[in-house]
């Protein structure tokens, strides 16, 4: 019983609205300046002339193509740090008030149905975001520069962008099925999105370059992982008026 009351208590430490918010604020600021900085500096004054057509993201992390590959190395291994409260906090509004009705035998039995399909979605979706938030750090620390004889930073590449990818359409169902804090049209383009590109990086069409599809895997990311930050502070602003 210590040891859970320990661990609740760590989580509840780690997802209270002031370490959320500090955490969305770095997070993204962070991330996007230091990409969209690094990118400048690799188009501009990198020695091959960078362009995300034929150029990885991982480009950015490497001396053959930027003078500045530090940049892209430190926000990824700082920023891998802030997405844990953010995911966990995420987790913690989707799953909340799952249990109860899942245990409680006078609820219709599809109602509990549901709500375990539901909770079951929300913790792989976790799973998932906390071994991209891994994957993530791990780009950092093995760059392209570093990536060993195990080429591990290709090995990092894949596990972020999976994560990503499967963690949006897991947590997207969730959303899609149960009101919660996001839109369902949030968690309708979370199942579709990210995925379909990732399908496309993976059976690349003719003409396009893998590259270029990496970038827009990144994208897709951007476009459910930043709206679901401003939710998440829309949310936590409407609890400290309410206090």
């Amino acid at each position: 019983m210590n040891d859970r009351n320990s661990i609740s208590s760590i989580f509840n430490k780690i997802v209270e609205p002031k370490v959320v918010k500090i955490c969305i604020y770095v997070s993204n600021l962070l991330f996007l300046s230091g990409l969209l900085i690094g990118a400048l500096i690799a188009v501009f004054f990198g020695p091959e002339g960078y362009n995300i057509i034929d150029n990885y993201i991982s480009d950015l992390g490497s001396f053959r193509y930027t003078p500045t590959p530090f940049i892209l190395d430190s926000i990824a291994m700082i920023t891998a740090f802030f997405l844990l409260p953010i995911f966990l906090y995420s987790y913690k509004k989707l799953i909340s008030g799952k249990k109860e009705i899942i245990f409680d035998s006078t609820k219709p039995l599809l109602k509990r149905v549901l709500n375990l399909f539901v909770a079951i979605n929300v913790v792989i979706g976790l799973i998932c975001l906390i071994i991209a938030a891994v994957g993530l750090f791990g780009i950092g620390l093995f760059s392209e520069d570093r990536t060993t004889e195990l080429g591990l930073h290709y090995f990092f590449s894949i596990v972020v962008f999976s994560g990503l990818a499967t963690g949006a359409l897991f947590n997207g169902v969730a959303i899609v099925i149960k009101k919660s804090i996001y839109p369902r049209f949030l968690g309708a383009y979370m199942m579709v999105g990210p995925l379909t590109i990732a399908l496309l990086f993976v059976f690349p069409p003719p003409s396009t370059t893998l590259p270029f599809l990496e970038w827009m895997m990144l994208f897709a990311a951007f476009l459910w992982l930043i709206p679901l930050s401003i939710l998440i502070l829309q949310k936590l602003r409407k609890e400290e008026i309410q206090e």
